[in-house]
Protein backbone atom coordinates (compact mmCIF):
# COMPACT_ATOMS: atom_id res chain seq x y z
CA UNK A 1 0.00 0.00 0.00
CA UNK A 2 1.52 3.13 -0.73
CA UNK A 3 2.36 5.51 2.31
CA UNK A 4 0.82 8.89 2.24
CA UNK A 5 3.41 11.44 2.35
CA UNK A 6 4.09 12.79 5.79
CA UNK A 7 1.76 10.65 7.26
CA UNK A 8 4.56 9.02 10.30
CA UNK A 9 5.36 12.33 11.14
CA UNK A 10 3.70 13.87 14.21
CA UNK A 11 1.21 16.26 14.02
CA UNK A 12 2.81 18.99 16.03
CA UNK A 13 5.50 18.73 13.48
CA UNK A 14 3.94 18.96 10.57
CA UNK A 15 3.79 22.57 9.90
CA UNK A 16 7.95 22.66 9.94
CA UNK A 17 7.58 20.62 6.81
CA UNK A 18 5.18 22.95 4.69
CA UNK A 19 6.48 25.03 2.12
CA UNK A 20 6.93 28.67 3.22
CA UNK A 21 4.00 29.90 1.03
CA UNK A 22 1.80 27.23 2.91
CA UNK A 23 3.25 28.90 6.14
CA UNK A 24 2.87 31.77 5.05
CA UNK A 25 6.05 34.37 4.65
CA UNK A 26 5.52 35.93 7.86
CA UNK A 27 5.45 32.47 10.02
CA UNK A 28 7.26 32.70 13.92
CA UNK A 29 10.17 30.23 13.99
CA UNK A 30 10.17 27.59 16.96
CA UNK A 31 10.85 29.44 19.99
CA UNK A 32 9.94 33.02 19.29
CA UNK A 33 7.25 35.18 21.00
CA UNK A 34 4.96 36.68 19.03
CA UNK A 35 7.22 40.10 19.78
CA UNK A 36 10.32 38.42 18.95
CA UNK A 37 9.30 37.50 15.58
CA UNK A 38 7.93 40.74 15.31
CA UNK A 39 11.29 42.31 15.94
CA UNK A 40 13.01 39.64 13.61
CA UNK A 41 10.75 41.01 10.71
CA UNK A 42 11.26 44.25 10.69
CA UNK A 43 14.71 43.85 10.49
CA UNK A 44 14.89 41.36 7.76
CA UNK A 45 17.23 42.71 5.56
CA UNK A 46 16.24 41.07 2.47
CA UNK A 47 13.08 44.15 3.49
CA UNK A 48 15.04 46.71 0.47
CA UNK A 49 13.84 50.10 -0.77
CA UNK A 50 15.49 51.39 -4.32
CA UNK A 51 17.86 53.65 -4.22
CA UNK A 52 15.56 57.04 -4.86
CA UNK A 53 13.84 57.27 -1.46
CA UNK A 54 17.68 57.12 -0.08
CA UNK A 55 19.28 59.41 -1.61
CA UNK A 56 16.17 61.94 -0.77
CA UNK A 57 17.42 60.69 3.06
CA UNK A 58 20.92 61.76 2.72
CA UNK A 59 19.93 65.22 1.45
CA UNK A 60 17.97 65.71 4.29
CA UNK A 61 20.72 64.80 6.64
CA UNK A 62 23.12 66.77 5.48
CA UNK A 63 20.89 70.05 5.51
CA UNK A 64 19.69 69.21 9.23
CA UNK A 65 22.84 68.12 10.82
CA UNK A 66 26.78 68.80 10.97
CA UNK A 67 29.31 66.39 9.56
CA UNK A 68 30.15 65.43 12.55
CA UNK A 69 26.55 65.04 13.93
CA UNK A 70 26.17 62.53 10.42
CA UNK A 71 29.29 60.94 10.78
CA UNK A 72 28.44 59.61 14.53
CA UNK A 73 24.98 58.76 13.15
CA UNK A 74 26.76 56.26 10.15
CA UNK A 75 29.02 54.90 12.95
CA UNK A 76 25.92 52.97 14.47
CA UNK A 77 25.39 51.12 11.04
CA UNK A 78 27.31 47.83 10.18
CA UNK A 79 30.32 49.14 8.83
CA UNK A 80 29.43 47.77 4.85
CA UNK A 81 25.94 50.17 5.07
CA UNK A 82 28.10 52.95 6.75
CA UNK A 83 30.59 53.00 3.95
CA UNK A 84 27.76 53.23 1.49
CA UNK A 85 25.36 55.77 3.15
CA UNK A 86 28.35 57.76 3.00
CA UNK A 87 29.07 58.16 -0.23
CA UNK A 88 26.60 58.28 -3.56
CA UNK A 89 23.54 55.41 -3.72
CA UNK A 90 22.66 55.11 -6.83
CA UNK A 91 18.38 54.95 -7.84
CA UNK A 92 19.14 51.89 -8.92
CA UNK A 93 20.65 50.28 -5.92
CA UNK A 94 19.24 48.66 -2.62
CA UNK A 95 19.06 49.50 0.71
CA UNK A 96 17.52 47.28 4.02
CA UNK A 97 14.96 49.13 5.32
CA UNK A 98 15.46 48.70 8.53
CA UNK A 99 18.62 50.31 7.97
CA UNK A 100 17.29 53.53 7.19
CA UNK A 101 14.88 53.14 10.07
CA UNK A 102 17.97 52.95 12.46
CA UNK A 103 19.58 55.63 10.66
CA UNK A 104 16.64 57.72 10.95
CA UNK A 105 16.51 57.30 14.19
CA UNK A 106 20.12 58.10 14.94
CA UNK A 107 19.79 61.24 13.33
CA UNK A 108 16.88 62.12 15.29
CA UNK A 109 18.84 61.86 18.40
CA UNK A 110 21.44 63.70 17.29
CA UNK A 111 19.17 66.21 15.93
CA UNK A 112 17.52 66.49 19.65
CA UNK A 113 14.12 65.64 18.42
CA UNK A 114 11.72 62.87 18.93
CA UNK A 115 11.92 60.11 16.03
CA UNK A 116 8.25 60.33 15.03
CA UNK A 117 9.10 64.48 14.19
CA UNK A 118 11.90 64.43 12.58
CA UNK A 119 11.42 61.02 10.75
CA UNK A 120 7.74 62.52 9.66
CA UNK A 121 9.51 65.75 7.95
CA UNK A 122 12.03 63.67 6.43
CA UNK A 123 9.47 61.74 4.80
CA UNK A 124 7.94 65.42 3.53
CA UNK A 125 10.80 66.87 2.01
CA UNK A 126 11.39 63.12 0.35
CA UNK A 127 7.61 64.06 -0.98
CA UNK A 128 9.19 67.22 -2.36
CA UNK A 129 12.17 65.64 -3.88
CA UNK A 130 10.38 62.71 -6.03
CA UNK A 131 8.15 64.96 -7.16
CA UNK A 132 11.05 66.52 -9.13
CA UNK A 133 12.44 63.64 -9.80
CA UNK A 134 11.59 60.26 -10.41
CA UNK A 135 7.44 61.57 -10.21
CA UNK A 136 7.87 65.03 -11.95
CA UNK A 137 4.92 63.81 -14.06
CA UNK A 138 2.29 64.32 -11.93
CA UNK A 139 3.49 67.82 -11.43
CA UNK A 140 1.10 68.35 -14.49
CA UNK A 141 -1.51 65.89 -13.55
CA UNK A 142 -1.37 66.26 -9.73
CA UNK A 143 -4.87 65.58 -8.14
CA UNK A 144 -5.45 63.53 -5.08
CA UNK A 145 -7.70 60.91 -7.11
CA UNK A 146 -4.35 61.10 -9.62
CA UNK A 147 -2.50 60.20 -6.99
CA UNK A 148 -4.66 57.71 -5.09
CA UNK A 149 -4.88 55.99 -8.07
CA UNK A 150 -1.20 55.23 -8.38
CA UNK A 151 -0.14 54.79 -4.99
CA UNK A 152 -0.15 50.91 -5.25
CA UNK A 153 2.54 50.97 -8.01
CA UNK A 154 4.51 54.17 -6.79
CA UNK A 155 4.95 51.70 -3.66
CA UNK A 156 6.08 48.69 -5.34
CA UNK A 157 8.00 50.55 -7.42
CA UNK A 158 10.59 51.41 -4.96
CA UNK A 159 9.76 48.64 -1.92
CA UNK A 160 10.41 44.65 -2.77
CA UNK A 161 7.77 43.84 0.20
CA UNK A 162 4.01 45.31 0.98
CA UNK A 163 0.99 46.34 -0.78
CA UNK A 164 -0.33 49.75 -0.70
CA UNK A 165 -4.25 49.50 -1.28
CA UNK A 166 -6.82 52.54 -1.42
CA UNK A 167 -10.40 52.21 0.15
CA UNK A 168 -13.14 54.09 1.45
CA UNK A 169 -11.98 56.78 -1.08
CA UNK A 170 -14.17 60.04 -1.15
CA UNK A 171 -13.42 63.28 -3.31
CA UNK A 172 -12.38 64.41 0.66
CA UNK A 173 -10.35 61.59 2.02
CA UNK A 174 -9.10 58.39 2.02
CA UNK A 175 -7.93 55.16 3.71
CA UNK A 176 -4.66 54.07 3.07
CA UNK A 177 -3.16 50.34 4.09
CA UNK A 178 0.51 49.11 4.04
CA UNK A 179 -0.24 45.01 3.96
CA UNK A 180 2.75 42.34 4.74
CA UNK A 181 4.94 45.15 5.65
CA UNK A 182 6.89 44.45 8.75
CA UNK A 183 7.45 48.54 9.71
CA UNK A 184 9.19 50.52 12.50
CA UNK A 185 8.21 53.29 14.37
CA UNK A 186 10.80 56.12 12.02
CA UNK A 187 9.72 54.10 8.85
CA UNK A 188 5.83 54.95 9.29
CA UNK A 189 6.66 58.49 10.22
CA UNK A 190 8.55 58.73 6.87
CA UNK A 191 5.55 57.67 5.10
CA UNK A 192 3.18 59.38 7.40
CA UNK A 193 5.11 62.54 5.90
CA UNK A 194 5.54 61.52 2.88
CA UNK A 195 1.76 60.89 2.38
CA UNK A 196 1.16 64.44 4.13
CA UNK A 197 3.43 66.52 1.65
CA UNK A 198 2.24 64.67 -1.21
CA UNK A 199 -1.16 65.11 -0.84
CA UNK A 200 -0.51 69.31 0.22
CA UNK A 201 1.43 69.03 -3.68
CA UNK A 202 -2.15 68.09 -5.16
CA UNK A 203 -3.16 71.76 -4.07
CA UNK A 204 -5.70 70.71 -2.12
CA UNK A 205 -6.25 72.65 2.04
CA UNK A 206 -6.37 71.41 5.24
CA UNK A 207 -4.95 67.93 4.86
CA UNK A 208 -4.40 65.73 7.73
CA UNK A 209 -3.24 62.14 8.10
CA UNK A 210 -3.51 60.34 11.00
CA UNK A 211 -1.95 57.05 11.52
CA UNK A 212 -4.82 54.87 13.51
CA UNK A 213 -2.83 51.45 12.80
CA UNK A 214 0.65 50.36 13.09
CA UNK A 215 2.64 47.52 13.14
CA UNK A 216 5.49 48.78 15.22
CA UNK A 217 3.21 49.03 17.77
CA UNK A 218 1.08 45.36 17.59
CA UNK A 219 -1.54 45.83 14.85
CA UNK A 220 -1.83 43.46 12.05
CA UNK A 221 -0.63 46.16 9.27
CA UNK A 222 -0.22 50.35 8.93
CA UNK A 223 -3.02 52.27 8.27
CA UNK A 224 -3.79 56.07 7.91
CA UNK A 225 -6.63 58.11 7.48
CA UNK A 226 -6.24 60.75 5.26
CA UNK A 227 -8.80 63.88 4.86
CA UNK A 228 -8.35 67.41 3.01
CA UNK A 229 -10.66 70.43 1.99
Amino acid sequence: MRRRHGANVPRCCRNAFRCPRERGLYSAASGQTRSEWRTSLARDQSVTVKGSPVRSLQKFLESELSAEQRAAALQTLPAEYATRLGGIVLATETIPVHILNVLTAEAAKAKGETVEQFARRAGREGASDAVKGIYRFFALILTPAALLSKASSMWSTLYNRGQMRIENQTDRGATIKLLDFPSEAAGCARITGWIERMAELTGVKNVRVQQTQCYAKGAPHCEWNVTWQ
